[in-house]
């Protein structure tokens, strides 16, 4: 009631203002809502029109920073829009013929409620198609900016109030733990006590205990502080303008559709000088005590970078709540606010790339569909997506060998056309950019050095110096100068385009070699103990790095990718290019920091080869895995050999193959990969066929008419599937479509010269990536729901068809009402039809029907640069989003409720792990071209020991991929150490579990995913 009494007050202010003025006579005769809204609208125009410090905040560095803004009801009963133009704002009673963008709710009293919504209930009013919008979805964060100038405390009270919801909820399942301090002490006492190894592995040359059992975080002070610095900051990250001020200084001094000579921009010309414009201009950081010089960010522990044309732009309505949300509160200062309001975003307005992609098509079918979050996610609308790039190739020649090599190009190609010419100095341009940020760096380091008084520390900087005086613009011959030149070129990588990768690739592979060079000139065993543990210093340090690296995001984002990192990726182990073993000495000490790190970034990826890899690595593996309790996830060479080779890809090149983002493979330096470019939620059309093309919950008639199940049209399963099959392949075609138009926005706005210049054919073609040039063209999509869908299928076929159980009708019915008063039919489906991961032959039939059927639309098609369509089953965390926005399914699963992450069997499918692995590898993985995500939570016994523990779960890693399975990810974590770190967070900030795909901090996920993790299957080891 008090609740009711504030948003009462709230109103009545609202009107209050409105009879003041004379509007109000008019206001008298329209509907309440209406008359709330025009309350609500014109209190917003009023506080602005009369108060200097909010009229100041309506002007930016390059005038007036204007929009105008639709409300109102589908019905239309209730509608208004507000104008903030050159300084003053007015409110009119009808939508605006030029409106920015609208905001449309379902109802009247949806318009209402989001008023006075918490950030759950506004989000679920929005997944649930309660909410909508169209237009300029970046202008709409710039309204939300302005109504929180004014009703900011009013919003913050609801997230203060929905946070101590949540806190009293958490601790209710807190107090299910009986043990509370066993849950504690169990992850430090997993560090302790520690196997050791023997040298058995061909490549592994130095290391008499690959293990490397004799170290702990303790004999590593430096990493010991960073670990120490990241885990107890007071927010996740700093949000940083730097990145933000500089691209939009470039272009308001030099242009962005022509340049400041009035010539119209070439592409890659534009990308390349602003990328310069910003490795000259930033400023150059070498983090107290660290070994690597370079920063994402002006902040070296955890900062956002935000490219306003992509991710960054989606921010603009929270710059003043980022402190105090519940999730993923960013430390943001008042000069960062002010640049980002009043110089930043108002460039980027129009020219981020979702709007780009809105207006260059009409706002058509595609963009409506990713704006309502219920089927297609489109990627590219905040990023490129991701890659690997032939880290190599800057190591192996330097920027300047590589430089060489393109002005030859040039030089020897009598027929280069504009755009080839263009390209190549695009590439040089980009080459001497880094070059010049090394510099600044190696400038930085020594001015550091003749300030410090600590002779060890001076002796580093000087060193540091020394290193980036030569590389990367030289050929790298130590391990530090190799380390120095990658995380120096990925930098500059991550200026260059968006906010996830590029991939680190195969970091032991590469860098074997100059752990070779460097420990053969060492000549005692006292010397080659300092140099690996100097090296593991190293790498522990190339980590940290990685990891202060935090994506942009909004709210919203941590709903559907909660807790996920920038998932820059490191691959170790399988076999090399000639298909011999590839663990070396390099492969157990990434294994080692990954260990002692203990982070979710790098996301670390293993490679297991059943023909050629020991059970001694994939042991050590697994125990990597055991003590962080989640990372490195575990991939089968055999089955993604079969899926790549498919593609007629040479078996060398797939042999090489490396992990992105999630799990994504690519083909490092010759793959133009965008793996992770289309989010689908197969359950979609499984609805959509259930209802006759029109998706229930979000109440849209999209899809075709495909028969009606209570007018009778099924009368044979295969019918059915018929309706499915077209439901989906109308949104899988619309998902190519829209991809498409994405792909061209970016080669007109934002290609990657630099980038380019890392994959091979891009330098010898003249085209960037996003124009085709590299080797091999892919797009990678990931579907969501295979199993809530494989199983409906299951239920559809047996009870409907075969048995006669139920009516198609009845069945139907029950969906409809989610089942309420009806039971018996629940329980019947729930438990009398196998599931997929349950052994059952047919269900195993039904889940390669469905990933064939997908795979096959998607093989056949092209994308924008001329290359294929790959499909994986992984979901990130938008299986517990799609769930929200789904009812209830003929499995029994309820609405609302997530489905199953990535490609894991539902929870109930079968109480034995081994049937679940069986299925799983048993699925054809020509299916299964963009990888999978396989969860499987493992629960050790109290009394088992750390061998037996680590033995066990060999034992079933093996066992899975001698029977060809793809890829597994081992949660090692107890359901009580969850529930207790969900009422006692602060004793488990570290805690890592693996989502689908990525690794994340379980104390900052959002809650309906944290309990969708606890209820995961729980198998005993």
């Amino acid at each position: 009631m008090q609740d009711q009494s504030i948003k009462s007050n709230r109103v009545q202010e609202y009107i209050n203002l409105l009879a003041s003025s004379s509007q109000f006579l008019a206001g008298k005769l329209l509907h309440k809502q209406q008359m709330l809204l025009q309350g609500f609208l014109g209190y917003i125009a009023s506080k602005f029109n009369t108060n200097p410090v909010l009229q100041n905040e309506m002007k930016g560095t390059q005038g007036w920073i204007n929009v105008s803004v639709g409300m109102k009801s589908e019905d239309d009963s209730a509608k208004g829009t507000i104008i903030f133009k050159d300084g003053s704002v007015k409110v009119l009673d009808h939508i605006s013929d030029n409106v920015d963008c609208t905001l449309i709710f379902s109802t009247p009293k949806d318009l209402i409620e989001q008023m006075d919504a918490s950030p759950d209930e506004a989000y679920r009013m929005i997944l649930t198609g309660r909410v909508r919008t169209e237009g300029n979805i970046m202008l709409i964060g710039l309204f939300n900016y302005y109504v929180n100038l004014i009703v900011g405390k009013d919003q913050q009270k609801s997230v203060d109030k929905q946070i101590s919801e949540h806190k009293k909820a958490n601790k209710i399942a807190g107090e299910e733990v009986a043990n509370t301090s066993s849950c504690r002490k169990e992850k430090s006492t997993r560090k302790i006590l520690r196997l050791r190894g023997t040298r058995i592995d061909p490549g592994v040359m130095f290391l008499e205990d690959p293990f490397l059992a004799d170290y702990g975080l303790e004999d590593f002070p430096r990493l010991q502080q960073f670990r120490s610095e990241y885990f107890n900051r007071k927010k996740e990250a700093v949000v940083c303008h730097e990145y933000g001020k500089l691209i939009t200084d470039f272009h308001l001094e030099y242009g962005y559709d022509v340049d400041n000579n009035g010539r119209t921009w070439d592409p890659n010309l534009r990308k390349a000088k602003s990328l310069k414009y910003i490795l000259e201009r930033r400023k150059p950081i070498i983090r107290e005590d660290d070994l690597l010089a370079g920063t994402y960010t002006t902040d070296p522990v955890s900062g956002c970078i935000g490219h306003p044309f992509a991710v960054g732009c989606y921010s603009w309505g929270e710059l003043r709540s980022f402190a105090k949300r519940e999730l993923m509160p960013y430390e943001i200062s008042e000069e960062t606010i002010q640049i980002l309001h009043k110089h930043v975003f108002p460039f980027w307005a129009r020219r981020n790339i979702h709007e780009l992609w809105r207006s260059n098509t009409g706002n058509g079918l595609p963009v409506q569909i990713h704006d309502r979050f219920f089927s297609i996610f489109y990627w590219k609308t905040v990023s490129m997506s991701e890659i690997t790039p032939d880290h190599e190739k800057i190591l192996k020649y330097g920027t300047k060998g590589v430089i060489k090599r393109i002005q030859d190009e040039l030089n020897n190609d009598h027929r280069v056309d504009e755009e080839k010419k263009n390209t190549l100095k695009a590439m040089i341009i980009c080459l001497e950019a880094i070059n010049i940020y090394a510099k600044n760096l190696a400038q930085q380091a020594a001015k550091d050095a003749q300030i410090e008084n600590n002779p060890k520390r001076k002796m580093e900087l000087e060193q540091i110096s020394k290193i980036l005086l030569k590389v990367p613009e030289n050929p790298s011959t130590t391990i530090d100068e190799a380390v120095q030149a990658m995380i120096i070129v990925h930098f500059c990588l991550t200026m260059e385009n968006s906010d996830d990768g590029p991939m680190l690739g195969r970091l032991d592979q590469i860098l074997q070699p100059y752990f070779i060079s460097d420990i053969n000139k060492l000549s005692t065993p006292e010397e080659k103990e300092i140099y690996v543990k100097h090296t593991i210093d190293l790498l522990g340090s190339l980590f940290f790095r990685v990891a202060s690296h935090q994506v942009l995001i909004p709210d919203i984002g941590n709903w559907q990718n909660s807790g996920s990192s920038p998932n820059t990726t490191i691959t170790v182990g399988g076999v090399d290019r000639d298909g011999e073993d590839a663990v070396n000495d390099m492969t157990y000490i990434i294994l080692k920091v990954t260990e002692l790190a203990g982070l979710n970034d790098p996301n670390m990826h293993a490679r297991y080869n059943p023909g050629k890899n020991s059970r001694h690595y994939l042991k050590r593996v697994c125990d990597v895995n055991y003590i962080t309790g989640a990372t490195p996830c575990i991939h089968g060479d055999d089955a993604m050999f079969a899926a790549l080779t498919n593609h007629g890809w040479p078996i060398e090149d797939v042999r090489d193959w490396v992990a992105n983002g999630c799990v994504e493979p690519s083909i490092p330096g010759k793959h133009s990969s965008a793996t992770s470019s289309l989010e689908i939620n197969l359950v979609a059309p499984l609805e959509m066929a259930l209802n006759n093309g029109k998706h229930p919950l979000v109440k849209w008639e999209i899809g075709p008419k495909t028969g009606s199940i209570n007018g009778g049209d099924f009368i044979t399963f295969d019918q059915f599937w018929g309706a499915f099959e077209k439901q989906c392949k109308f949104l899988l075609e619309l998902s190519v479509v829209g991809n498409n138009q994405l792909g061209e926005i970016y080669q007109k706005h934002q290609p990657a010269p630099l980038l380019s210049v890392l994959i091979d054919d891009c330098i010898e073609k003249g085209r960037g990536l996003t124009r085709g040039g590299g080797h091999y063209n892919s797009t990678g999509v990931s579907v969501i729901g295979l199993a809530d869908v494989v199983d409906s299928f299951m239920v559809i076929k047996k009870l409907v068809f075969e048995e006669k159980a139920v009516t198609f009708k009845d069945l139907k019915e029950a969906i409809d009402n989610n089942f309420n008063n009806n039971s018996k039919l629940h329980a019947l489906v729930k438990t009398r039809v196998p599931r997929f991961g349950s052994g059952n032959n047919e269900a195993i039939e039904m889940a390669n029907k469905v990933t064939g059927m997908v795979h096959d639309y998607y093989i056949n098609q092209r994308n924008y640069r001329g290359g294929i369509y790959t499909t994986g089953w992984w979901s990130m965390a938008n299986h517990a989003v799609y769930g929200r926005v789904t009812g209830a399914l003929p499995t029994g699963r309820l609405a609302g409720e997530p489905f199953t992450p990535g490609l894991t069997p539902h929870p109930s499918a079968s109480v034995n792990l081994l049937d679940n692995l069986r299925d799983v590898a048993r699925l054809d993985p020509r299916n299964l071209d963009n990888n999978i995500a396989f969860n499987v939570k493992v629960v050790p016994g109290a009394s088992d020991t750390h061998e037996k523990i680590v033995d066990t779960m060999t034992h079933y890693a093996k066992t899975y991929f001698e029977m060809g399975g793809m890829q597994t990810q081992f949660n090692v974590v107890t359901t009580d150490i969850l529930k207790d770190a969900l009422a006692n967070p602060e004793y488990y900030q570290d805690l890592m579990v693996r989502i689908s795909g990525y690794v994340a901090y379980f104390t900052k996920l959002q809650r309906d995913l944290q309990l969708e993790v606890i209820r995961r299957a729980e198998y005993r080891i």
